[in-house]
């Protein structure tokens, strides 16, 4: 364990107190002096910007070493810092002003020339019951926090109460920190006599806050304008979106009461198909019945073979019609009867395709008479080549259309 060269006490380490900047171009570590100093150091080869406090880093440190409560002090290392960023000059700001844990003093050490009038900023503008010294060395603000805690007044903190010009510039600086980090654009303005130098540079600096007030109004003001014009679209969006979700729910009403129809007229024609279907069934029955009758009479042969013919060829008729669905012409029915004694082989939806590629329909008809998909007759007519044992380079339609000739 290493210990502090200027009052020999501990020096306590965590690899999780110390990491790189997000950046890459510098390190930072945090250690505890003791058990109330904690001290912030960093690692850089040129000139660096500080971008954020790591306030997390310092509560992790607390935490892990129960300091919670305990009256702490901070040192921190200034070498190689040139500047800080507005997000840590807010961050700094609202935690001098919200101690957590219990910070009693604040030292930076090691200063760069460019840096100091930051810091005097900072200072500025910290509460009373935080003493805030900017140091010189390493050794120096080690024993400011010792004098510190012997209870010793700083002796730069009793330099600036001897020094009136001191106290002014204390309070330009306080008055812009406030202004610049914290916003402060209503805050009495000290002014120093009209006979003193610096009473120009704080008229000044009054009006820049009334200008910085404006600008934080006129502010305002565009935001109010912007959430106003924000508030007017969202609500046309929101409207528009009402109309067309109204709009969609007709439409899906529409197709309930559509397909509610369809539905209606599939039934009607399921019971239409149901009673022809009914009544071509009793027509096939009274035929084969009257063939009978027909066959008992007590007449000429001749007459009842003719009687007979002309019944059986109803009854054929009657049965191929139902098979394809459609109404048959007699040289359709013939042609129906050559297909079945030529291709036993063929089903009924196979001889109704025959039939409808014959009469000339495509298969995007013929997908639509039969309910079928387009693919599927497509598929079904190449089965049929192979069935009927014709080459598949020779059309369908001229086999079929040549068929009843082939056959007489």
């Amino acid at each position: 364990m290493q210990h502090c060269p200027v009052t020999g006490l501990p020096i306590t380490e965590r690899s999780q107190w110390s990491f790189d900047s997000p950046k890459g171009d510098y390190t930072k570590k945090f250690t505890l002096i003791g058990n109330d100093i904690v001290h912030v150091e960093k690692s850089a080869r040129h000139g660096i910007v500080l971008e954020h406090l790591d306030q997390a880093t310092l509560a992790s440190l607390v935490r892990e070493e129960k300091l919670y409560g305990k009256p702490l002090h901070l040192m921190i290392d200034c070498k190689n810092i040139v500047g800080f960023s507005y997000s840590y000059k807010k961050e700094f700001t609202q935690l001098i002003y919200n101690w957590n844990p219990d910070f009693r003093m604040v030292v930076f050490y090691d200063i760069e020339p460019v840096l100091r009038l930051q810091l005097e900023m900072f200072r500025s503008i910290a509460p009373h019951a935080l003493a805030f010294i900017l140091s010189g060395t390493y050794e120096e603000a080690v024993t400011a926090i010792l004098d510190f805690k012997s209870g010793k007044t700083p002796a730069e903190a009793g330099d600036e109460q001897r020094s009136p010009d001191r106290q002014i510039k204390v309070e330009f600086l306080s008055t812009l920190a406030r202004m610049a980090w914290l916003k402060m654009f209503d805050q009495q303005i000290y002014h120093p006599s009209e006979s003193h130098p610096a009473s120009p540079f704080f008229k000044a600096l009054e009006a820049v806050q009334g200008d910085f007030k404006a600008m934080e109004l006129e502010h305002e003001s565009h935001l109010e304008r912007a959430l106003d014009e924000c508030r007017k679209q969202l609500a046309q969006k929101t409207t528009a979106l009402n109309a067309q979700i109204e709009l969609s729910r007709k439409n899906s009403q529409q197709f309930r009461e559509e397909k509610l129809a369809m539905s209606s007229r599939l039934y009607s024609h399921d019971l239409e198909s149901v009673r022809v279907t009914t009544a071509n069934a009793e027509k096939t029955s009274t035929l084969k019945t009257l063939c009978e009758l027909i066959a008992g009479l007590d007449a000429d042969p001749l007459v009842k073979q003719r009687l007979s013919s002309c019944c059986l060829s109803l009854v054929e008729t009657g049965q191929k019609e139902k098979l394809l669905n459609t109404d048959l012409t007699e040289a359709d029915s013939a042609f129906i009867s050559m297909l079945q004694k030529k291709h036993p082989n063929l089903n009924q939806r196979e001889l109704r395709i025959c039939l409808l590629i014959k009469l000339d329909y495509n298969s995007r008809e013929i997908s639509r008479m039969m309910g079928l998909s387009v693919r599927g007759i497509e598929s079904t007519r190449y089965r049929l080549h192979r069935k009927i044992g014709i080459d598949k380079h020779r059309s369908m339609k001229t086999y079929l259309m040549n068929l009843p000739m082939a056959g007489a």
